[in-house]
Formats: structure tokens, sequence, C-alpha cells
């Protein structure tokens, strides 16, 4: 009609756009973001340092050494840090020999991280009651998960760059052989990042359901991550080519899956 406005509809690219420069700003003006990557830095000179240390109590009796006996493994070469052992642990084993700690301090840790990370944005929207006016002008839920697995896959990418940085440099202060397969390294690390995709989408479902209990989200989270550490281990330093292609087509698919199930949260929940 003549003299009417005419309102067109932002395209896919463009409120998806709009949706990531909010969140992106938000996450370089607060520390959070910061203080992960720290964390994710200081992780294996901490372990590294500790190597072969006897973490048990001094006091522990004789007839429960078995059950109460603490090591940290002992690491010759600073990439075992990205997959600790030649065999990682998946579990607590159920053998009578010590418990090896160590073997869950490793790259695997980064995707519980980028969960917590998702969780304090996600809890600080409807917390808030900011939520209300994201989706005023973003009403398409699909933005909002895809903005804020975004931030994880971000925030995950960065941690596993200032942690292989903190294991270069601890590995140079304590004396670690730093021999390798250079292409088994980086298939490893090009899985253990496409990984990231789908870790990242469960972990924003599971904020999302729990959007308003933080806590509780960082528990769940938690508990998901040390069960599906079977599912990160997959990716170790004899990695292949091969792997690398597995992993793509499994993140693809479990992302996708896992993104319409937090869209279908969304949409079945009020913003409350």
């Amino acid at each position: 009609m003549d003299g009417a406005e005419t309102f067109v509809t932002p395209t896919f690219g463009r409120r998806v756009g709009s949706m990531l420069r909010l969140d992106f700003y938000r996450l370089f003006h607060t520390p959070v973001l910061f203080a992960f990557l720290a964390i994710a830095a200081i992780i294996p000179a901490m372990v590294l340092s500790l190597s072969g240390v006897d973490m048990s109590p001094p006091n522990r009796s004789a007839h429960t050494e078995d059950i109460t006996a603490i090591t940290m493994p002992i690491y010759g070469n600073a990439w075992q840090m990205v997959e600790s052992t030649a065999n990682p642990m998946h579990a607590v084993n159920a053998d009578d020999g010590p418990i090896d700690m160590g073997r869950f301090m490793n790259i695997n840790m980064l995707f519980i991280f980028a969960g917590v990370l998702m969780s304090i944005f996600v809890a600080h929207d409807y917390g808030s009651g900011f939520v209300k006016n994201i989706f005023a002008v973003h009403p398409r839920k699909a933005d909002y998960v895809i903005s804020k697995t975004a931030i994880g896959l971000f925030g995950g990418a960065g941690m596993i760059l200032t942690y292989l940085l903190g294991t270069v440099a601890a590995g140079l202060l304590t004396g670690k052989a730093f021999d390798v397969d250079v292409g088994g390294l980086v298939c490893c690390l090009i899985s253990k990042a496409l990984l990231m995709g789908v870790f990242c989408s469960l972990f924003a479902a599971v904020a999302m359901f729990f959007r308003k209990s933080f806590w509780v989200t960082v528990v769940v989270t938690f508990v998901f991550g040390m069960m599906l550490y079977p599912a990160a281990s997959v990716a170790t330093l004899d990695s292949t080519v091969a792997t690398v292609l597995t992993v793509l087509a499994a993140s693809a698919v479990g992302t996708l899956a896992i993104g319409s199930v937090s869209g279908l949260i969304l949409r079945r929940r009020d913003l409350a």
C-alpha cells in the first residue's frame, strides 16, 4: 500500500549474527572467559609439577592402604597431558591398585568447563530476566540455541589453545620430553575440537532445562561430562584422518539432534 511501511523478515544469517554479536560482546566484557582460559593453562602446569607425587593421607592405616592410596602418574612426555595414558581412564578402576587421579586431569576436562561457561550465561539470562528482552527482539528460539552453543565452542577452542600453551611451558620448565607423532597429535587435537560441538550442544540443552538453577546445571554438567569421558577419549595421540572424519560425522549428527532438543525445550517451557 502507498505510504505503508514495509517490514522485511530478517534472514537467518542476520538474525543469528545479531544474537552472536550480543553474546560475544557480553563474553568479552565479563571476566568469566578469561578466568576459564587461565584455569585451562594452569591445569597442565599443576599436573606435570605433581607428576609421580603420592597424594595419599600420611596417616592412613595399613589395612586401608589399598583403597585410599592416591597417586599422580609419572609423565615422561608433556604430550601425555592431551591423553594422559596409553589406555585413557574412563572411570575409576575396580582393581585394588592406587587410584590414579591424574588420568582425569587431561584436556577432556575442557569439555566440562565449556559447559559451565554456557551455563553461566543461560542462568544469568533467566535469573536477571534479560531473556525476556532477548526473545522480544529475537523470537526464534533456534537463534538462542545456536548463539549459546557458539559461546561454548569459542570458549572451548580458546581453552584448548591456552591448555596447549600451558602444556608446552610446563613441559619445558619440568624437563619433559616432547617426542610425538605430529600427524597423530594434529588429528587428535582436530578431533577434540570437533567433539566440542556435540558436547556443547548437550551441555547447552542441560543449561536451558535447568536454566534458573545454576548449581544444579553445574552438577548435572559435571556428571554427564564424567560419564562421557569414553567418548572424549576416542581421540588419542594415535588418531588418524579416519578418526577425524568419524568424529566429524558423529559430531555433526549429534550437534543437530541435540540442538533440536534444546529448541524444543525452549518452545515448550515459559520464560519464567
